[in-house]
């Protein structure tokens, strides 16, 4: 394996000179492996030339369309025209602040940044224990527009070892009083734990345990048109099945509005329900590198956007009003599960009582993009396919490994792994790693799996063949595959994998063996990487592995 400072040199390698960021969110340092708070992604240096202002050559024949986005140095332009060599893209002048676009219809904005322009206030509450004492401290967004982390430094310095900065209450700054409180006995959202380009973030995570916060009832918005948004990231594409954890509910239980990830399929496609029906399928899969997300519901049904990704799912929704529900993860109030997938770590969320133009959505966009440092003419994707040691079984606050990843250098990332899929299931996921390659740039598939499978009484032949079923779609599809070799737990098919890849029956560019006798995961009882499971790798095994994939793939992003 490289050290890891010829994988910085790489980096350097293919880096671009970075424009001045006047209002410009800061972004994580040029070096922040080994931090002690998460900062993704990479330093815009690392993007590979796209922190620039767009050319006439970034045209239709590299896959930009009329209407696309493109943020670099704290400007954004558009895409207006795609003519080969005369490409045209517009200067956009955005909103001050992401819920600016919404005006007085903006009922919700909050988070750990200044979500409403001018606003200076607080921001969140939040609780830490300190010898053995709780202490609540009140975070503000001070006069310049940016989060009071001094003070947020100071009470994470005086906090007890092994413990967290949880919220309890998100203050709106709209004016409108309707602020978001902690679901009681279930403080699990943390801030001082990962930040996105420089901005600290709530984040959520498996290890954080189910939880989110209240909607209160005097948040009230009709049925059939309002606006939901995100800012920051997603560390998960897929929420698993049962359909339980979803980013937002409106209304109660019964008539409510819910919006989820991956639903009982595991697809790794956003789904909606509604009065209509449980569960409809979207055709958008929400991106896990920064970004904003959006949802419009209208009369004629619901319009979404990720970055410069778009969907639409028709169908007259029906009148009425929703008031309060909740935003977080295990909305539904019934058994709460031991795992809270498809976390989120955000910037900022906004709520509004009326559905968005799509003058109005391309605003929210640019203006999160030019806030946060989102990049949505990024061309290259990775996409990783697989259970739970990919999508991050016991992990606070989202930091799997293909989220680490995005430390090394930026692209589009999309983990449609889920806990407990069996090797049936993760082909369930090739659809939407089919649709993400219809999209330009250089594709990375990483597929890790095969372990669940003897759990539910699944043969090792078949778990060979539906691995080749994957590897195989995944190459037709256009991905250069890398594949990852099984850990040494009892149990995992790792022999037969490994033949399996010789032999040709499960396809792979790149084949990697992080368990092997000498390399740093090799001993599944060694609980500085390992769980006591010996199952699944701790957060520092999730470092190492995001390390050494990197190392393993970088050189074909230079081709």
């Amino acid at each position: 394996m490289e050290t890891r400072g010829r994988v910085l040199a790489c980096i350097a390698a293919i880096a671009a000179g970075s424009l001045p960021a006047a209002g410009m969110a800061a972004q994580c340092p040029a070096d922040d492996h080994k931090g002690a708070e998460t900062c993704i992604p990479a330093n815009s240096a690392a993007n590979q030339g796209l922190n620039r202002p767009p050319g006439a050559g970034d045209d239709g024949s590299r896959g930009y369309a009329p209407g696309d986005l493109w943020q670099a140095g704290g400007q954004a332009w558009r895409a207006t025209a795609l003519a080969q060599g005369a490409a045209q893209w517009t200067p956009v002048t955005t909103s001050r602040a992401p819920a600016d676009t919404f005006g007085p219809h903006a009922v919700f904005a909050g988070g750990p940044t200044q979500m409403v322009g001018g606003y200076a206030g607080p921001a969140v509450d939040i609780e830490t224990t300190a010898g053995g004492q709780t202490v609540a401290t009140t975070l503000d967004i001070r006069p310049d527009g940016t989060l009071d982390t001094a003070t947020l430094a100071r009470v994470l310095a005086a906090r007890d070892a092994g413990t967290f900065a949880t919220v309890t209450r998100v203050y709106d700054q709209t004016g409108h009083g309707n602020h978001l409180e902690a679901t009681p006995g279930h403080h699990v959202v943390h801030i001082g734990a990962v930040q996105v380009s420089g901005q600290e973030t709530l984040s959520w995570g498996e290890n954080n345990g189910p939880g989110g916060f209240v909607l209160p009832q005097t948040l009230k918005v009709p049925a059939n048109s309002f606006f939901f948004g995100t800012t920051g990231t997603y560390a998960s594409s897929n929420s698993g099945y049962s359909a339980f954890p979803v980013p937002l509910m409106l209304g109660q239980k019964g008539q409510e509005f819910k919006v989820f990830m991956g639903s009982y399929t595991l697809d790794g496609f956003v789904h909606v329900a509604d009065m209509r029906s449980p569960d409809r399928r979207t055709d958008l899969i929400i991106s896990n590198d920064p970004a904003a997300f959006g949802l419009s519901a209208t009369p004629a049904g619901y319009r979404l956007e990720n970055g410069n990704n778009h969907a639409e799912l028709g169908g007259a929704l029906p009148e009425g009003t929703f008031s309060g529900g909740y935003i977080g993860y295990n909305a539904d109030g019934g058994s709460w599960f031991e795992q809270g997938r498809n976390t989120g770590q955000w910037t900022g969320i906004v709520i509004a009582d009326q559905a968005a133009t799509a003058g109005q959505e391309q605003d929210f966009e640019a203006a999160a993009a030019v806030a946060g440092d989102h990049m949505p003419q990024l061309r290259d994707t990775v996409v990783a396919i697989g259970d739970s040691r990919t999508e991050g079984y016991g992990l606070s606050d989202g930091t799997n490994w293909p989220y680490l990843m995005q430390r090394y250098a930026r692209y589009k990332s999309y983990n449609l792994a889920v806990s407990g899929a069996t090797t049936k299931q993760m082909r369930d996921m090739v659809p939407a790693a089919e649709k993400l390659a219809r999209q330009p740039g250089r594709k990375v598939a990483v597929v890790f799996g095969g372990f669940n499978d003897h759990l539910h009484h699944i043969g090792t032949g078949e778990t060979v063949h539906n691995l080749g079923q994957v590897t195989k779609r995944l190459r037709q599809a256009g991905y250069h595959i890398a594949f990852l070799d099984e850990a040494g737990t009892q149990g995992a098919p790792r022999k037969a994998l490994a033949s399996a890849v010789e032999d040709g029956k499960i396809t792979a560019d790149t084949e990697l063996d992080l368990f092997l006798s000498g390399e740093p995961l090799a001993n599944v009882l060694d609980q500085t990487k390992w769980l006591a499971d010996t199952t699944h790798p701790n957060q520092a095994g999730h470092d190492i592995i995001a390390r050494n994939v990197w190392q393993n793939i970088a050189d074909f992003f230079k081709k």
